[in-house]
């Protein structure tokens, strides 16, 4: 697509959006963002009613440009994935769109949160079909996060995912659609699923929009830790394991079973952690109510451990003392 030709689809916004509108740029130490930096700011030129707000609290994380609270772009919105990127602008700045209105009804309202992960390829002729389906989702309800990745500007992250061809949406880590993406089949999907089956993404979401105890909560009727909990336990981000802790922290106040199983999988892990991570881990033992972690707290004091390790094990032990 010619630079004039993308010019005139994004001054047509213009005419289209029904009210200014504010999305964000989050900065980052990836080589793409200045692509991203450029695209915003040209947006914002050629369409003053779209604020670029910039947020730059994680600049280790990739650049992505954020419209609402779950629709997020990391991708360079251009070529072909140009006029659906302008189609979710216009969206967000209405209360009426006939596809929205259309997603709220199919989605329940009592399901469990979810990170839809899309990726996409720049030359790709049927990506922007499946973008256009999926962006009402986290525009019309706020538990659903639909992730947009152009696998060529993040190989690394395709890598990871296994992903060979595009596009291919991910549900939770758990579901995968490669090629055709059927709507309801994915909303269905969402409704229905079982609890134990939520990705990492989603129950780190969770913990963001501070639902720690409705998180407890599920893991509570459902008997049971599910098991990508654990990877915000060991989270490298000190505010995410917070939320964890919390979680852990009211299990433990109601199931001696479901805690002892969370102590053990910490002891498993122990030895693989930093320091900073090991800290936290021996609080929730002091927390735990489960007489065995004496037994490690006391291995972590004679061990080959830093002093603030050790000193967290200290008041692990005088919390377990006062129970």
């Amino acid at each position: 697509m010619s630079t004039n030709l993308a010019e005139k689809q994004i001054l047509k916004l213009n005419d289209r959006l029904s009210r200014d509108i504010s999305i964000s740029l989050t900065k980052s130490e990836h080589p793409s963002y200045p692509s991203f930096e450029d695209f915003c700011d040209n947006l914002n030129r050629l369409v003053p009613g779209v604020k670029i707000a910039r947020d730059g609290d994680s600049p280790e994380n990739p650049p992505q440009i954020v419209i609402g609270n779950g629709l997020r772009y990391q991708a360079v919105p251009k070529g072909l994935e140009l006029p659906p990127f302008l189609d979710a602008l216009t969206e967000f700045s209405s209360d009426t769109s006939k596809a929205g209105m259309q997603a709220r009804d199919l989605l329940k309202k009592e399901k469990l949160p979810a990170t839809l992960t899309l990726f996409i390829a720049p030359q790709c002729g049927f990506c922007p079909a499946v973008v256009r389906q999926l962006m009402p989702l986290p525009l019309v309800d706020n538990q659903i996060r639909l992730i947009i990745i152009d696998g060529s500007l993040f190989p690394e992250v395709a890598e990871t995912h296994k992903i060979e061809a595009v596009p291919t949406l991910l549900l939770d880590e758990e579901f995968r659609w490669t090629g055709s993406v059927p709507l309801k089949e994915i909303i269905d999907t969402i409704n229905t699923r079982n609890p134990a089956s939520l990705g990492s993404a989603s129950l780190e979401n969770m913990l963001k929009d501070a639902q720690a105890g409705r998180l407890a909560a599920m893991m509570l009727d459902a008997g049971q830790i599910f098991p990508a909990f654990y990877e915000l336990l060991f989270h490298p981000k000190w505010h995410i394991r917070l939320g964890a802790m919390v979680v852990v922290e009211e299990i433990a106040d109601q199931n001696a079973d479901m805690t002892a199983e969370v102590i053990n999988r910490l002891w498993d892990e122990f030895g693989r952690l930093s320091d900073q991570v090991k800290g936290d881990i021996l609080y929730l033992f002091g927390v735990s109510r489960d007489g065995r972690a004496i037994a490690w707290l006391e291995e972590v004091l004679d061990g080959v451990y830093n002093e603030e390790v050790k000193e967290a094990a200290r008041e692990a032990l005088e919390e377990l003392g006062s129970e």
